[in-house]
């Protein structure tokens, strides 16, 4: 009867082994296909991502497929968590696009819907081709495990205290090392955001654009800041990239010099191929959005402190420095040679860029600072803050997303929302024309993965 009874639980035991084998199994299966939905729904977004002709005959598809991703990604979270390791990342990527593809079907399904000056077909198609490379990217690491590192504690930390009590004007540095971030501490104060219809016609805005900077409104900064001197360098970004494993978006748009061209997407071209020579000391270009916000993280992880974009409204007062003149250094452009890095004689005789059916553009004329793309930051005269680049060599992401005029800005600098998750850049650039240099100059991009070589970032630090 012993015998019997060691057999039958033997037998009890083999049997719930192979069921719970059995049931393993199944569950391997349904993941299994499961991640491989997903992968189809992907492959199908990316499809979707295509130019048929219109904005208004391309999103509806793209606002169909990448729901039916999130769908997908979804069920793997519930029911097989450890499937997409990166599931939580791709998820916040793909609601960024379906927030945009809902804006499109939207805008453009309204009656009397014509395209405007940032829904363009060049920016649109640029646009679907840097969610295009972005979703491919998810679908070939869904399996993967995240490479990115949690930031680790500056080696060398700075000793020095400073908060709301400093004085304005000190420069200090949270870390001891050689790729420091120098920060200015900068007041609190008010200023006048915006442009006036004088300086419009002056510098000839377009008037498609002018509504971007009206009306002028009083906006106060209450507390004041520790912004970036400079804008961040391609040293102080490969640091980050080399400390943290992360990894920044690939591809970028850009003019092509010497030639008819539109601002395309190139796929060839990352943060360390620009598509021309740059030093360490040099803005990074070439990011998103979410690249800059990533590496703020980081900063903000090493030092204990908040390191963040600034809201547009801090961007606007800090670049003024008190003044209200079209650039902060007066109303000349001339001028521009002493304060920033521009599109001036040298850099027109490098590149020459024109754009199709308009020609070349205009260029900061009799001006020669012996820079043809990108300078080491800090080759300037600073603003009256001490801010270097403010305009001029790269343009600025801030915090803010897109919102087409002035109406409705906030009176406290406070960050504002638009209708989807669209990029908003402040600054002109090294290969800007003169009327964008202004101070008051501010545009949008319709897709949240804008990247060219002339965006970069300052951070700023609260105190």
């Amino acid at each position: 009867m012993k015998a019997m009874r060691v057999a039958a639980v033997a037998l009890t035991v083999s049997l719930t082994t192979l069921a719970s084998t059995a049931a393993a199994d199944a569950s391997t299966v349904t993941k299994n296909e499961q991640v491989k939905a997903l992968e189809a729904s992907l492959g199908e977004l990316q499809e979707a991502l295509t130019w048929k002709g219109s904005a208004a005959a391309t999103y509806p598809a793209v606002d169909e497929a990448v729901d039916q991703a999130l769908d997908d990604l979804s069920r793997i979270q519930r029911e097989h968590r450890s499937a997409v390791p990166q599931a939580a990342t791709f998820r916040n990527q793909l609601q960024r696009l379906a927030s945009e593809a809902d804006y499109f079907v939207r805008v453009t399904s309204q009656p009397g819907y014509a395209p405007g000056v940032l829904d363009t077909v060049a920016n649109v198609q640029a646009g679907l081709k840097e969610w295009g490379t972005e979703t491919g990217e998810i679908r070939r690491d869904l399996r993967k495990p995240s490479t990115l590192r949690p930031g680790r504690p500056a080696a060398a930390p700075s000793l020095t205290i400073v908060d709301e009590r400093t004085r304005p004007g000190t420069v200090f540095s949270d870390v001891r090392e050689t790729n420091a971030m120098d920060l200015v501490v900068v007041p609190s104060g008010s200023y006048t955001a915006g442009a006036t219809a004088e300086e419009h016609e002056s510098f000839g805005v377009p008037k498609a654009r002018r509504h971007f900077e009206l009306r002028q409104k009083v906006v106060t900064v209450g507390k004041p800041l520790a912004v970036g001197r400079t804008e961040v360098t391609v040293g102080q970004f490969k640091q980050f990239v080399k400390e943290t494993g992360y990894q920044p978006a690939e591809g970028m748009r850009a003019w092509l010099p010497n030639q008819d061209s539109l601002l395309e997407f190139r796929p060839k071209m990352n943060y360390l191929n620009p598509g021309f020579p740059q030093t360490d000391d040099d803005p990074v270009v070439g990011i998103t959005k979410n690249d800059a916000e990533a590496f703020a993280a980081w900063m903000s992880e090493r030092t204990g402190k908040k390191y963040r974009l600034p809201t547009e409204g801090e961007w606007e007062y800090f670049a003024r420095a008190g003044s209200q003149t079209p650039f902060f250094w007066g109303n000349d452009v001339k001028d521009a040679g002493r304060y920033a890095n521009t599109y001036d004689e040298d850099a027109y005789a490098a590149n020459r860029f024109s754009i199709i059916g308009s020609g070349e553009w205009a260029h900061v004329e009799n001006v020669h600072d012996g820079f043809t793309h990108t300078a080491p930051v800090g080759s300037f005269k600073p603003n009256a803050f001490g801010l270097y680049d403010v305009t001029g060599n790269a343009r600025e992401f801030v915090a803010d997303t897109w919102v087409d005029s002035q109406d409705g800005a906030t009176t406290d600098a406070s960050v504002r929302e638009g209708e989807a998750p669209f990029v908003v850049l402040r600054g002109g650039a090294w290969a800007y024309q003169p009327q964008n240099l202004r101070v008051a100059y501010r545009n949008g991009y319709l897709s949240s993965e804008t990247r060219t070589n002339m965006f970069g970032f300052r951070l700023v630090r609260e105190l």
